[in-house]
């Protein structure tokens, strides 16, 4: 083998393995394994993997005989800002299908913004269950049936509100089965 072909085949190696990086890059990058999120291009809210609650591993906590989904956020917070209304849209059409029962308490306010009326303090046993949680007060936190928890945004990140959404639903449906109902 002569200097040019041993010269040649060395330049097409480092150009192979050059294309074969940028292409196993690339396709985690469009999948999200690099971000962490889930590849959401075709996914139903049926089949939707949960990636960013962590389950406890406790009971489902009932009240009245549904599953207890919350959000403690703060008025200040521009993350709760930002997936509060999502939560807050999502939690209230299953409240009102009669398949959980729901709160979003601004810790500054006292307020659960679930409500008609405007309340001035959060209640004792439901701070306990946040600190429980967050002990150090770290917000937004969601806590889903007692066992499925999150502290932040899935989503907020990449500006991924759909998947927020579908990440939503997905746990409450899993609370709904986990519950037996």
């Amino acid at each position: 083998m002569d200097i040019k072909s041993l010269v040649m085949d060395r330049q097409n190696m480092v150009i192979i393995a050059l294309a074969a990086v940028i292409l196993v890059f690339s396709s985690y990058a469009i999948t999200g394994f690099l971000t962490g999120q889930p590849d959401t291009g075709n996914n139903q809210d049926s089949d939707w993997e949960i990636t960013s609650f962590t389950d406890q591993g406790k009971d489902i906590k009932l009240v009245d005989g549904k599953p207890v989904i919350r959000m403690f956020s703060t008025t200040m917070c521009s993350h709760c800002k930002w997936a509060g209304p999502t939560y807050d849209r999502v939690v209230k059409e299953y409240a009102d299908a009669g398949k959980i029962v729901a709160y979003h308490w601004q810790l500054d306010t006292g307020d659960n913004t679930l409500t008609e009326g405007v309340e001035s303090e959060v209640p004792e046993t439901e701070l306990a269950v946040f600190y429980e949680i967050s002990p150090r007060g770290f917000i937004p936190t969601y806590i889903f049936g007692g066992t499925y928890t999150r502290i932040g945004n899935g989503f907020e990140r990449t500006g991924d509100l759909e998947s927020e959404e579908k990440e939503f639903r997905a746990v409450i449906e899993q609370v709904i089965r986990d519950a037996g109902l």
